[in-house]
Formats: C-alpha cells, sequence, structure tokens
C-alpha cells in the first residue's frame, strides 16, 4: 500500500495503520509539515512505514 496524501483522520489512513499492524508493505510520500494533507503520510513513516523519497522507473522488465 503507498499513500501519498491523506488527512489526520482519512480512510486511507486507518486502513494504512491495519495494514502495518499485520506487517503488511506500507509506504508513504513524505510532505511538508505545514500541509493538512501530509498529515497522514508524515504520521505513518513516524510508525513505521517506510518512506519514499526517490523513485527510478525500471522499464527494461515491464513486458
Amino acid at each position: 500500500m503507498i499513500v501519498t496524501e491523506a488527512k489526520e483522520k482519512s480512510g486511507s489512513l486507518i486502513t494504512a495503520n491495519l495494514a502495518l499492524q499485520e506487517n503488511r508493505n506500507v509506504y508513504a510520500v513524505p510532505g511538508p509539515i505545514t500541509s493538512p494533507l501530509s498529515e497522514g503520510p508524515n504520521r505513518l513513516i513516524e510508525v513505521g512505514a517506510t518512506p519514499i523519497v526517490d523513485f527510478k522507473l525500471e522499464t527494461e522488465n515491464i513486458f
């Protein structure tokens, strides 16, 4: 599961927290601390989600 934006009490955040409790892979894109939509991903990273800070698309193995 990847969370890019979520308010503090959103359904996405609730689902992601449940996934973390079940030892599932949860990834979050950190955002500015002043943005309400970054509260969710930043909180997930704080409690154990893996932050996504760089992205590289591997195109040679797509097909």
